[in-house]
């Protein structure tokens, strides 16, 4: 299914405007918080665009996954991050729960610890990313997802046919904040644990990131 002429419009700014702000210098500003302010409004404030936030929690989020490192991680994020903005965008439960926007997904509250939890160790990471090999991993899974192009999470006959993916919650096994091996969720009958996942000619592994699929796609959904 094409994209919305408006859809591509707005997808062909994102990356222009992450090529403008974020690719222009290796390493974005490094913020940090002060009194009375939250990470989203120092950010904001800071001047940082939605594809930067992406950007940004792509860095963090990986690196709090224990696998900071793995490309592949840093892709599956992305996407993830991207899938919930392109249902909120098309149906108004999905925005309500996951946020509206890019901005909106990456500071919805009890979503993305470090966007929105000042006690977070990776809030850190988010507010000052420092590593430059991980920070070129995150702006080109960032990239790549704003793009919209080839999402490996496409995979059953309604995903192909609405070229939206459902796959939006995302569990960290081997993350210092994990409480198990398992997600709190498991088992919850509205999600589908989707497995291991092949991102072009690889894999990633379960192991690493466990994705979950909506078992329903949502009812007040647009045409």
């Amino acid at each position: 299914m094409e994209k919305p002429r408006g859809l591509r419009l707005l997808t062909l700014a994102a990356v222009l405007l992450l090529g403008t702000r974020v690719m222009a210098s290796e390493l974005p500003a490094c913020l940090s918080l002060t009194p009375g302010k939250t990470i989203e409004t120092v950010l904001v404030a800071g001047g940082a665009e939605p594809p930067e936030l992406l950007t940004r929690l792509v860095y963090a989020e990986s690196i709090s996954t224990g696998f900071g490192d793995d490309p592949l991680v840093h892709q599956a994020i992305a996407w993830g991050v991207m899938n919930r903005v392109r249902l909120g965008d098309l149906s108004p439960s999905m925005q309500r729960t996951y946020g509206r926007g890019i901005q909106g997904v990456v500071f919805k509250k009890g979503q993305f610890n470090p966007a929105v939890s000042e006690r977070s160790q990776f809030s850190r990471e988010f507010l000052c990313p420092k590593d430059i090999e991980r920070w070129r991993l995150a702006r080109a899974a960032a990239e790549t997802a704003l793009n919209g192009e080839g999402n490996p999470f496409i995979m059953t006959p309604w995903e192909r046919e609405h070229n939206l993916s459902l796959v939006v919650n995302f569990y960290y096994p081997k993350s210092v904040q994990a409480k198990g091996p398992l997600a709190p969720w498991e088992g919850n009958k509205a999600l589908k644990f989707v497995g291991d996942v092949s991102m072009g000619e690889k894999v990633l592994p379960a192991s690493r990131v466990r994705f979950y699929r909506l078992a329903h796609p949502p009812s007040d959904l647009k045409r």
